[in-house]
């Protein structure tokens, strides 16, 4: 077919530097996010017990909450969001529809996302986006005012749900025959999850492989309850990426530094205040009783994170118009080309450090030393990542991705 050559990976003189440049940041950040949970159970801040209370380390929890949390994990969906986008854009320049490619591609991302879960860590995030891919073709031939409002609206629903949450619970708790049964609830809710997190405590650092893959699946059950109040960010900044491929913005940034100017500066005053809420309120919120503490938490994290995010994107766009910082942007780029590889190993160095079936660590790293290991890490990877690249065409795990969404063995090798 004449078509065929439109099916194929992006080639390397194809790729836009300054795409690459954010997935390998994006890894940093997401990483630094990261850290704390592989270090400890995602149940102990379901309830309110925490291990690290001493004022050092709440104060590297107020920097990561600050500069890092719900940043990164942003960035990164709306890269997917754009990619999404090219690879549908495709479609459009075929001529001819080629959705059940797009779809299966979704389908392999699904699988490997499954596949780290049960092996490797409750924290994944590619379920969502394979999920969330199929809910975005929906808007692949909407008009950009109405992505733009959809977008809006994703972002908000979690404020909206943990404020409609807590005035329910608020009204419930003023009526005193409810009143005792509520508080009852939560408190019984609290004491399941402070169990459950030190018994994965113990099974973590000592146990083995099938007992961690058992608590893990166990954890990661709770995780669902972010579909409400979490997981709408990331189909909201998919659209945001949408628009910002359509757009054309990260193809000439030169002709369009006017745009990301402004976006720093729009941006700027909203990344400081809403990360000052997040960061405040994220430290004193209650996680099992519901009030006005945790609508401040998620409006910070609504204004909060998209909004540095912009901000972090609009100076990555001024460092490489200028040429400022070239021999290091250069690297990251090359990390970034293999972000889904750097992604997964992120979680198979974690593991093997922490977990009981490795060197047995969990628990034992506090939030410094934590922040030390992300970096260490992060820089074994931009090492790695430029000796691969060196050889090979894409990533092991970009490589299985291509393969299996075109039903033929992409060419490795250089």
């Amino acid at each position: 077919m004449e078509t065929q050559p439109l099916l194929k990976p992006v080639e390397q003189k194809k790729r836009v530097l300054v795409l690459d440049v954010l997935r390998g940041i994006a890894l940093l950040g997401i990483l630094m996010v990261n850290m704390p949970l592989f270090n400890t159970p995602f149940t102990m801040l379901m309830g309110e017990a925490r291990i690290w209370t001493d004022q050092a380390n709440q104060n590297a929890l107020w920097f990561i909450d600050f500069f890092f949390h719900g940043k990164f994990y942003v960035l990164f969906s709306l890269l997917f969001g754009m990619g999404f986008y090219f690879f549908l854009r495709k479609v459009d320049e075929a001529g001819q529809s080629v959705i059940n490619v797009f779809r299966r591609r979704l389908l392999v991302l699904l699988f490997i996302g499954a596949l780290h879960v049960v092996l490797l860590w409750y924290g994944d995030i590619l379920v969502i986006y394979a999920l969330f891919g199929f809910i975005m073709t929906w808007f692949r031939r909407k008009s950009n005012r109405t992505v733009l409002i959809w977008a809006i609206v994703f972002m908000l629903l979690p404020v909206f749900f943990s404020f409609s949450f807590a005035v329910l619970i608020q009204f419930g708790m003023s009526v005193p025959e409810a009143a005792e049964g509520i508080k009852a609830g939560f408190l019984e809710q609290e004491k399941f999850f402070e169990n459950l997190a030190q018994r994965a405590l113990i099974v973590y650092s000592q146990g083995s492989f099938s007992e961690i893959m058992s608590i893990r699946l166990t954890e990661y059950s709770f995780i669902w309850g972010g579909i409400i109040s979490f997981f709408p960010f990331v189909l909201a900044m998919f659209l945001v990426g949408m628009l910002f491929g359509r757009k054309g913005y990260f193809f000439d940034i030169s002709k369009h530094i006017g745009f990301f100017k402004k976006l720093f500066w729009y941006s700027l005053p909203f990344a400081l205040l809403g990360n000052w809420v997040l960061a405040h309120y994220i430290q004193v919120a209650s996680h099992t009783m519901p009030g006005i503490e945790q609508v401040y938490m998620n409006a910070g994290f609504a204004v909060g994170g998209p909004s540095m995010a912009f901000v972090y994107i609009s100076l990555v766009v001024f460092c490489l118009h200028k040429g400022w910082l070239r021999w290091l942007t250069e690297k990251i780029a090359v990390t970034g080309r293999m972000a889904l590889t750097n992604y997964l190993t992120q979680s198979i160095i974690c593991t093997t450090i922490f977990y009981g079936y490795g060197f047995g660590l969990y628990g034992q790293f506090n939030v410094w030393q934590g922040i030390i290991l992300t970096f260490v890490i992060y820089i074994i990877q931009v090492i790695w990542s430029q000796y691969w690249l060196k050889y090979y065409r894409f990533g092991p795990f970009e490589w299985a991705w291509r393969s299996l969404t075109y039903w033929k063995p992409q060419p490795l090798k250089k």
